[in-house]
């Protein structure tokens, strides 16, 4: 009885980490990430499934429970089966390991100079000034007028410079550069 007592608790947290982690998938500047991203909604998920509910729930859980909280694709019903976790969270990784290489590859022929990767660094640093912001709203029963004005201003700002960054990034010739 104890024992039954323990594993409903255990649920109930990992629901609510869950949930968390299923509101920081719909925020707007995610979803822009997630939409320019290498990664799948159902990779992003699995991973930060695998990874973030994890730690945050202090013990490690098993991949059956990870594949019971993971959502369907197309449904809002919960669970899919170990295999099929295990398969998503394969070509998660395999996908973010590939996009570092590919990152390197082109700075290593010359297509990116190593200078291009401080506008990264600054979109960065707007994206951790994003999080603080709505974790310190996210802890206030009521939102003033300034409260999400300054949410607004803090998107703006991030996606003007997603914008200009994949811009800067675009592949050309140099000679197509100078025409422009």
């Amino acid at each position: 009885m104890n024992k039954k007592l323990d594993i409903q608790s255990n649920r109930k947290v990992m629901r609510e980490l869950t949930s968390g982690a299923k509101q920081v998938l719909q925020e707007p500047i995610l979803k822009i990430l997630q939409n320019g991203s290498v990664l799948s909604q159902t990779q992003l998920e699995t991973l930060l499934i695998d990874l973030v509910i994890e730690d945050n729930y202090g013990a490690h859980i098993t991949y059956e429970d990870k594949a019971s909280i993971r959502s369907r694709a197309g449904t809002k019903a919960k669970g899919v089966s170990r295999g099929a976790f295990n398969r998503t969270l394969k070509q998660a990784r395999r996908n973010v390991t590939r996009c570092f290489y590919t990152m390197l590859l082109l700075t290593y022929l010359g297509l990116f100079e190593l200078t291009i990767f401080r506008p990264f660094e600054e979109v960065a640093a707007r994206i951790g000034d994003y999080r603080r912001i709505r974790e310190i709203l996210a802890g206030k029963s009521e939102l003033t007028q300034e409260d999400l004005e300054s949410v607004k201003v803090t998107e703006r700002t991030i996606v003007s410079l997603l914008e200009n960054l994949s811009l800067s990034l675009a592949l050309k010739t140099d000679i197509s550069r100078k025409r422009e």
